[in-house]
């Protein structure tokens, strides 16, 4: 690619934002711009410290503020927009008037300032989730299709859906093509917040030499968080073309295999003595066991880390974030 390209990574500092943003500075030549509402300078060089940031810029842009989004994509010449940004479910659900404004209202801003620049705008990838679809037992054994039924549980997912609705007319009505993609349960760097958030704090308190317990004992779609940012970097240059959604490649395991992996490691890495994890009784309403065959066939060449090395990898710099102070029992309460 050519260097006439410039990235819009909005929610550019969150768990997926910043993995994305690496991906594109690893794998490109181009710009990268991301923006968002908390971006002090201290917070963007510990997101981006291994990574050289010559062709990064990052901007204080609230998604509500539609005319400073369609200001920022003209001024700064972008090609490619990745939205990320989201109030997560624990939020939505106890402040709905703002999560409304930003999760769904947001998305509806970014779109109508891309319409006034489509001339310049290649490709636009909207982050939704696999919240969309209803609880497991809703669905048939087996593998879940991608085009099954969505039956949101709450209000989080709701507005995820509408986004890819508005995504899909997005592209109906301009021609520019648009992607959906549904992650499922991340974990590793950058994972801090959001209701199946546990078995990354799990990882965390291990390198702290902590006691936790995961309060799920249920399956869950695991994803290793850089590979959803790579993932999300092939949907955005990879050839495609229309309008799609995606789930994408995970691991289905319950909590015990979860912890099993992170007790593995932690022998590995020489700290097991500092693994004390408990699982507990809760059932979370998400998803599992989602088909990703589609997303593997549009975009063959995204990463599918095996699940023991990703616990292994996360586990590691955990530990180094501890060695160096970013990680204590206050950042992860």
């Amino acid at each position: 690619m050519t260097d006439k390209k410039c990235f819009l990574v909005t929610g550019g500092l969150g768990c997926i934002g910043a993995e994305t943003t690496k991906w594109l500075l690893k794998n490109t030549t181009a710009n990268v711009v991301i923006c968002g509402r908390d971006v002090r300078p201290a917070r963007v060089a510990r997101v981006f410290h291994d990574i050289t940031r010559t062709r990064l810029k990052v901007i204080a842009v609230d998604v509500a503020n539609e005319q400073l989004i369609s200001d920022t994509i003209q001024n700064e010449g972008i090609t490619h927009v990745i939205h990320l940004a989201a109030l997560q479910t624990p939020d939505c659900n106890q402040h709905r008037d703002l999560g409304m404004q930003i999760n769904l209202g947001g998305t509806q801003n970014l779109i109508e300032a891309l319409k006034r620049h489509r001339s310049q705008i290649e490709r636009f990838v909207f982050a939704s989730s696999i919240a969309v679809y209803g609880p497991r037992a809703f669905y048939p054994e087996g593998l879940v299709p991608v085009d099954a039924v969505p039956n949101p549980v709450n209000v989080y997912g709701a507005w995820k859906l509408a986004g890819e609705n508005i995504t899909r007319i997005f592209n109906e009505e301009t021609g520019i093509d648009s992607i959906s993609l549904r992650p499922g349960v991340l974990f590793g760097p950058g994972r801090d917040a959001g209701l199946t958030s546990s078995p990354t704090t799990a990882l965390k308190s291990v390198a702290l030499g902590i006691p936790f317990e995961i309060p799920f004992c249920n399956r869950q779609d695991y994803l290793y968080a850089p590979d959803v940012g790579a993932a999300f970097g092939h949907a955005t240059l990879d050839h495609f073309t229309g309008y799609s959604a995606f789930t994408l490649p995970s691991h289905t395991v319950d909590t015990s295999r979860f912890v099993s992996s992170i007790k593995s490691a932690s022998k590995t890495l020489g700290i097991k003595s500092q693994c004390s994890l408990r699982i507990g009784k809760q059932v979370v309403p998400f998803i599992c066991d989602l088909a990703y065959d589609t997303f593997h066939s549009a975009f063959p060449n995204a990463p599918h880390t095996d699940l023991d090395a990703a616990v292994l990898a996360s586990l590691r710099t955990f530990q180094q974030q501890t060695e160096r102070g970013w990680l204590s029992t206050d950042t992860i309460q």
